[in-house]
């Protein structure tokens, strides 16, 4: 009998991982193409190579999340990111739940889904737990890495560190990124987030001189002074505008759920 079932369980998790691409990814692999969060999220990827920096997968009680991190570097500096997770809610203990995503996403003083002078535009969508947000910003790489504004979470960022000072890895000065982040329990009791950045060095951008958050040209009290910064930062914002469409598509969203995006897409 003990037989049979360790059979059946090694089948069954067999089967699952199969089933489920997630699970087939290690730190350290190196992968192309595309990454696979779950049925929902599949985002391809920019032609090269991509190595996976952190893979994390939990469950507490009725709840579970994932989540997992990958670069692309260009002779060992970072030129691209991705991160993607989620916090499967199982819809249990609802107005619990609630609470606390509403406490997370619009009253965390450091980042959130609310107007920030960081933050060159925010599209958002909101009511009642129904949440359809992107942020697109700048962002001081090594401030948010060693000297965050959060520092109770400062902790997340070390095995990134040490990735990066174990191999010599350069980080860029002033990278731009977007967050987008979705929880609609019509279409899935999972509060999703998806996070993009790149350094502008690899993507023909105007060459920077100023590397602190506020001095920054792409800070948008700044922006206005630097046309050609400006320009890229508004095709990038084209871009991850896209971006924020296909995830809607993905999800199934509803057309009175989607953000009205057609504004910063540059034809």
């Amino acid at each position: 009998m003990k037989f049979l079932v360790t059979s059946f369980i090694f089948i069954f998790s067999t089967m699952y991982a199969q089933a489920d691409p997630f699970w087939k990814y290690e730190i350290g692999d190196k992968i192309k193409n595309e990454i696979v969060l779950d049925k929902k999220i599949k985002i391809p990827l920019s032609y090269g190579e991509w190595e996976i920096l952190e893979k994390t997968n939990w469950c507490w009680y009725a709840f579970c999340g994932r989540y997992i991190s990958l670069a692309k570097l260009i002779e060992k500096e970072i030129a691209e990111t991705y991160s993607l997770g989620y916090l499967d809610t199982a819809g249990k203990r609802i107005s619990d739940v609630d609470i606390f995503l509403h406490e997370s996403t619009f009253l965390n003083k450091h980042d959130g889904c609310y107007k920030r002078p960081e933050y060159y535009k925010l599209e958002l969508y909101h009511k009642g737990s129904t949440i359809n947000c992107m942020i697109f910003r700048h962002a001081d790489v090594n401030k948010e890495l060693y000297n965050p504004d959060d520092k109770t979470l400062a902790y997340l960022d070390a095995k990134i560190i040490r990735w990066i000072e174990d191999n010599d890895i350069e980080i860029p000065k002033i990278a731009l990124e977007s967050d987008h982040i979705f929880f609609l329990r019509s279409v899935s009791p999972r509060y999703y987030v998806i996070s993009h950045a790149i350094n502008p060095k690899f993507f023909n951008g105007p060459k920077i001189k100023f590397f602190s958050e506020e001095s920054s040209e792409y800070h948008s009290l700044n922006i206005n002074n630097y046309p050609n910064h400006k320009k890229f930062i508004n095709k990038f914002l084209s871009n991850a505008s896209l971006f924020h469409k296909s995830l809607e598509d993905k999800m199934k969203l509803k057309q009175r759920h989607k953000l009205d995006l057609s504004k910063n897409i540059i034809e």
